[in-house]
């Protein structure tokens, strides 16, 4: 069965939308914000890629003013990629239509909200005690979409939202659903989690905040941590040619697994990462030669961009195929990375396109890859292989292909 994807929305740091996100990635454009930490008896700047209030509100969802941001984000973006696929003109049997979302974190605004209000001895909200569900964010979008199939959040740390994309092909493939509204969500520029991140050396210092975030590069030290939601919309190809709609991209091949490395999660080696990868190209039916692009995950820390560059290269075929990075643009959006790269993969395709990574000067030489440096390469775009990695050893790959 031939999965389609007819719609796609995004919002993440100076972006409101896919085209918004392609152009970023080409021109480079990074927008940094800071979030102050208090360590000991000091306070120290560190720099995030965050979305301004003012870019996401939605107009006829009672709810959502009271919901978590992460909840917010994912609503937002997930109705533009409905009205992007053209459904929302259509009558739909809505028992057949499901929603399945990934994050890493999940609410934890409203956590936090209620920490601090038993911590402070306040009065409770009683909506806490729904939106503070990680299920808050896929029944919020599934209830403003009048949708009643399957609903449910996961979570696989970096991979959540390929994941998601994985598991919504699989239930239409099996007949379950006609239409899955698929995605991830992340909002965690808050100072509690940054710290912990600090505390693990992941997060990536520079004199110049636009320069934090350097994949693949020999300065690299750490990532920018950002916010952001990808979704996407998918059919079945004969769903689509029944309606008559528009297919943009097709899910060729997706494959989820995990290797045994611990909480970090990282095998050097990158064995199973590159096997996880050989198996999606295997169920696309493709070649290693037909890959026109590789969108890594690319996070610019030591050992994420090495594992991954070591697990390339371990599959045949792959080590001449152009790759870059976009996380010095959305910053890295933990669980919803994937999404958001699945959009920028299919808008790649259209526009034929591909983004070289922003901040890579001089390459590490020990990352053996076909790097895009300095500037944009437009060639045209068939399949695109977009690749994540997660603490607890998760990984993901998915390939999206043109409309042939």
């Amino acid at each position: 069965m031939i999965i389609s994807v007819t719609g796609i929305g995004s919002i993440s740091s100076n972006c409101k939308n896919p085209d918004e996100l392609i152009n970023a990635a080409i021109s480079s454009s990074v927008k940094t914000n800071f979030i102050n930490l208090s360590i000991a008896n000091d306070t120290i700047k560190v720099p995030v890629c965050s979305i301004d209030d003012r870019d996401f509100f939605l107009e006829g969802f009672p709810s959502f003013r009271k919901l978590d941001r992460t909840s917010k984000l994912a609503a937002y973006s997930a109705q533009e990629a409905w009205r992007d696929s053209g459904l929302d003109q259509y009558d739909l049997d809505m028992d057949r239509v499901g929603v399945i979302i990934g994050t890493s974190r999940g609410p934890v605004g409203k956590w936090e909200e209620t920490y601090r209000r038993q911590l402070s001895k306040m009065k409770q909200l009683p909506s806490l005690a729904a939106t503070g569900t990680i299920a808050s964010i896929s029944g919020s979008i599934s209830q403003s979409l009048n949708a009643s199939g399957p609903s449910f959040t996961i979570s696989s740390t970096c991979s959540s939202s390929a994941s998601a994309i994985s598991i919504g092909a699989s239930l239409i493939e099996a007949g379950t659903c006609d239409v899955v509204v698929v995605g991830g969500v992340e909002s965690v520029i808050n100072e509690s989690i940054i710290n912990v991140m600090r505390a693990a050396g992941l997060i990536g210092e520079d004199s110049i905040p636009e320069h934090t975030c350097k994949p693949f590069d020999k300065r690299r030290n750490g990532l920018i941590v950002g916010e952001g939601a990808g979704f996407l919309v998918l059919e079945s190809l004969n769903h689509v040619d029944k309606r008559r709609g528009t297919p943009l991209a097709t899910v060729s091949g997706c494959s989820t697994g995990l290797s045994q490395a611990g909480k970090v999660g990282v095998q050097l080696s990158g064995h199973k990462f590159a096997h996880s990868i050989e198996k999606t190209i295997h169920m696309s039916g493709l070649n290693p030669s037909d890959i026109d692009y590789i969108n890594a995950h690319g996070t610019g820390t030591q050992l994420n961009d090495l594992c991954e560059s070591n697990a390339i290269n371990l599959v045949d075929g792959l080590n001449d195929v152009p790759v870059s990075s976009i996380k010095p643009i959305t910053g890295h959006c933990l669980g919803a990375s994937p999404a958001l790269e699945a959009v920028l993969s299919i808008k790649c395709i259209s526009n034929s396109v591909v983004p070289h990574t922003t901040n890579l000067v001089e390459q590490d030489r020990n990352i053996k890859l076909n790097l895009i440096e300095g500037e944009p390469l437009k060639k045209t775009v068939n399949n695109v292989l977009s690749t994540s990695l997660g603490f607890w050893g998760n990984h993901a790959s998915i390939i999206f292909s043109k409309i042939k």
